[in-house]
C-alpha cells in the first residue's frame, strides 16, 4: 500500500510532518476545500497524489475518497505542518482520547454513503481542535469504501479500539 505519510509525514521521518514539496498554499487549499462543490483544489489533490506515487488509474477509480483523505490529512497537519499520519495511532483510540462521545461514535459507524464523509469529517474536525493527531489514515480510507464488506471492517475495528482505549483509560486493562 502507498503510505500517505510520505506527503504528510511521518515521525519516523519528520517530527513536524512537514513535507518539503508541499506548498503552505496547497496545504491551506486542501483544508479550506468544500468536497461537494469545490473543484478548483483538485490540482492540489493530484499533486499531493502524484508525489505519493498513488496511480493514475487508482486515482480515478477512487477520486472521492482521495480527496476526502487529502482533505482529512491536511486539517490534521494543519498550520502548523503537523504529522497527520501514523500507522500506530488507531483512529478508534484517538476519537476516545478526543473526548469524541459515544452517541457520535454510534452515528459515525452507522451512517452511509454521502453523510458517512460528513460524520468522518465531524471526527477530524474534532481530532485537530483536541490536537490528538496523527492519525492512521487508512482506516478512514477503508471505513470510506465502497466495498461494504472492507467498510464494515473498518468499523469493528474501530469500535474495537475506541472501547479498548476506554476500558484502559479506567485501569481495568493491563
Amino acid at each position: 500500500m502507498v503510505e500517505i505519510s510520505k506527503q504528510f509525514g511521518s515521525r519516523d521521518r519528520d517530527l513536524r510532518g512537514a513535507p518539503p514539496t508541499m506548498s503552505s498554499g496547497d496545504r491551506a487549499a486542501l483544508r479550506r476545500m468544500d468536497l461537494k462543490r469545490e473543484h478548483v483544489v483538485d490540482v492540489a489533490v493530484i499533486k499531493l497524489l502524484t508525489e505519493v506515487k498513488i496511480p493514475r488509474h487508482v486515482q480515478m477509480l477512487d477520486w472521492q475518497r482521495w480527496r476526502m483523505i487529502a482533505h482529512i490529512a491536511a486539517i490534521l497537519s494543519g498550520t502548523g505542518k503537523l504529522t497527520a499520519h501514523a500507522p500506530f495511532r488507531r483512529f478508534g483510540a484517538v476519537l476516545n482520547e478526543a473526548g469524541y462521545s459515544e452517541n457520535r461514535l454510534l452515528r459515525l459507524l452507522s451512517t452511509h454513503g454521502d453523510a458517512l464523509y460528513d460524520q468522518v469529517y465531524r471526527a477530524t474536525r474534532i481530532i485537530a481542535q483536541k490536537g490528538k493527531q496523527p492519525v492512521d489514515l487508512w482506516t478512514m480510507y477503508h471505513l470510506l469504501d465502497p466495498d461494504q464488506k472492507q467498510a464494515e471492517r473498518a468499523r469493528i475495528r474501530i469500535a474495537q479500539d475506541y472501547y479498548t482505549a476506554e476500558v484502559a483509560d479506567k485501569g481495568d486493562v493491563e
